[in-house]
Formats: structure tokens, sequence, C-alpha cells
């Protein structure tokens, strides 16, 4: 999980609307560059990740199963970016603090761990579903629809603000009163969130990548190649991404002492801006690999404008006339 949530992550953090830490941060050139860095991948990210989802759902071209799924991950994605970049602006840059701006940070942290599980989830979902759809071709395009996309998603989603909802209350709400509860939620979430979805995904990427070698039919299809490609390069953004924020999390619980508190190590507080960044950036990164690795969707996403609402309008028009 993201660092900035461990049990120290509690009274004393949800009030970091404070003149204290915002003042601290904005006097220190290492945190207030990490943070103008967060900023601006954040701000990439909503814009990049809503064009996703606006690109999926008008384009009825990509309404395949894989990208129905990128397009849910997609919305995973923006939830995280946007409710962390709404919640980072207001601990750095508001410096009053009252019953608002608490609830608001909660919120936020509840949609931001959510939409951190849901992320994951759906990175998990999209490595099984394109394992299906290689090695069992035939039934996979039979058995696996929208619909079931969709719902299968939806699922995903409950799940997540399950999580979400306990995380907040065992780690960010009552961190410092239930210490050893805060330690143990926090790192089953860490270890199940990190260590467990690299595990599953590399043993389904290894088990298509032979499966892709050993036919040749299926390695001439381009479509199929380059499916395999983009998921591969999210998953090994995900693991590149997600790696220095997990080991910053573990290393922070490690050092807890019994009230909570945690043993100051400058290096472990450059560890943790470099994983903050580095969720920002595996939330963002995403759609860059979609419009660079896809000509169908860098087709769809550059003519939409021009050529699908023209066409639209053309076709009005001629129907008029006839």
């Amino acid at each position: 999980m993201d660092p900035y949530y461990t049990s120290n992550s509690s009274t004393g953090q949800l009030n970091a609307s404070s003149p204290g830490p915002a003042s601290s941060c904005l006097e220190s050139p290492l945190c207030l560059g990490f943070h103008v860095a967060c900023f601006v991948f954040g701000g990439i990210g909503i814009i990049s990740n809503g064009m996703v989802l606006v690109t999926v759902g008008r384009e009825k071209r990509l309404h395949t199963v894989t990208f129905v799924s990128i397009s849910c991950l997609a919305l995973a994605d923006f939830v995280y970016v946007a409710s962390r970049f709404a919640r980072d602006t207001t601990k750095i840059w508001y410096r009053g603090s009252d019953d608002f701006i608490r609830n608001f940070t909660v919120v936020c942290d509840l949609f931001s761990v959510s939409g951190a599980c849901a992320s994951i989830f759906h990175v998990i979902l999209l490595s099984v579903l394109r394992y299906f759809l290689v090695v069992h071709a035939l039934k996979s395009y039979v058995l696996i629809t929208l619909k079931k996309v969709k719902l299968v998603s939806f699922i995903t989603w409950l799940v997540s603000f399950a999580i979400g909802s306990f995380y907040l209350y065992a780690v960010i709400l009552n961190g410092r009163q239930y210490v050893q509860l805060a330690k143990v939620t926090n790192l089953t979430v860490t270890v199940v969130m990190s260590v467990l979805p690299i595990v599953l995904i590399g043993t389904l990427h290894v088990f298509k990548a032979r499966t892709l070698l050993r036919s040749l039919a299926t390695c001439r299809k381009s479509t199929v190649r380059r499916m395999s490609r983009i998921v591969t390069l999210i998953i090994t953004a995900f693991v590149i991404t997600t790696l220095p924020s997990s080991v910053a999390d573990c290393i922070k619980i490690a050092l807890l002492e019994s009230d909570g508190r945690v043993v100051r190590r400058e290096w472990l507080s450059v560890l943790q801006y470099v994983g903050r960044l580095g969720l920002y950036i595996n939330f963002t990164i995403n759609p860059f690999i979609y419009l660079l690795s896809s000509p169908q969707f860098r087709k769809a996403l550059i003519c939409q404008r021009f050529v699908y609402r023209p066409s639209e309008s053309t076709a009005r028009t001629e129907s008029q006339e006839l």
C-alpha cells in the first residue's frame, strides 16, 4: 500500500492540513519537489485515464472484452489519482483545520485506498483474461462476454470498498489506539496487494508465453501478439512502480515502536517519497501504454473527434435528405 497509510496515519496525519506539516513541507526542497512532481503526474493521470474512459465508451470498435477490461482498470486508476490528488493538494496548501477538511481527507483516503485495491484487482483480472483468451481461445470467446466482465468488475469494486473501509478504520482512524491491529492489517494488505498479485500475474504470464511460443498459428496473429504486449507492459510497469512503495511500507512497519510512533530515518523518508511518486506514475502510465502499443486504440483516439462525429452528422443529413 501507499507508504502514507501506516499505523502512524491516524489523528496526527488526518490533521495534516494544519499549518505545521504544510509549512514544513513547503520549506523543504526535497518534500516540495516530490509533491510538485506528484501533482504533475496526478494531473496527467486524471486527464489521460479520463480520455481512455471516454474513448472506449464512445468507440464501438473498442467494445471488446480486453478493451472493456482496460477501461475498468482506467476507472480504478482515475479514482485513485483524483482522490489522492485532492487529498495531497489539501494536505500541502490548505492551512486551516476544521471538521469539513478532516471529513474531506477521510473520504479521499477511503476512495484512494479502494481505488488502489480495485486497480490491483483489475490488473489481475486483465492478466487472467488474456491468459484464457490465449491459452483457451475457443472456449474463452464463447464463455467470456462483456456482461460477465462488467459483473466481475462490479464485484471487484464491492470487495475493494470493503477492504478500504476496514483499512480506514483499523489503520488511518484508529492506528494509534489499536497499534497491533494496525500493524497486522497494514502488513496483511501490503503483502496481499503487492506480493501475491506479482506471483499470480507472473505465473499466468509464463504459461501464456509458453503457449504463444508453441503455437505458430497463434504467434502469427498480430492482434494477439499486440494485446499480449500491452498486458505485458502494464504488468511490468505495475511491478516496477509499486515496488518502492511496498518496500517502504514494510520497512516502516518494522520500525514501528510500541506506542505507534515511527523511528525517524532520513533515507526512509526519501524512499517513501519515491514510493508515492511511483504510485502516481503507476496509475498514470497505462493510457500511454495503450496509445503507443495499440494502433486500434490510437486510431480511435485520434479519429474520434474528426471522423466519428462528422460521420454521425453526415448520416443524419443523408437520412434527412432521403
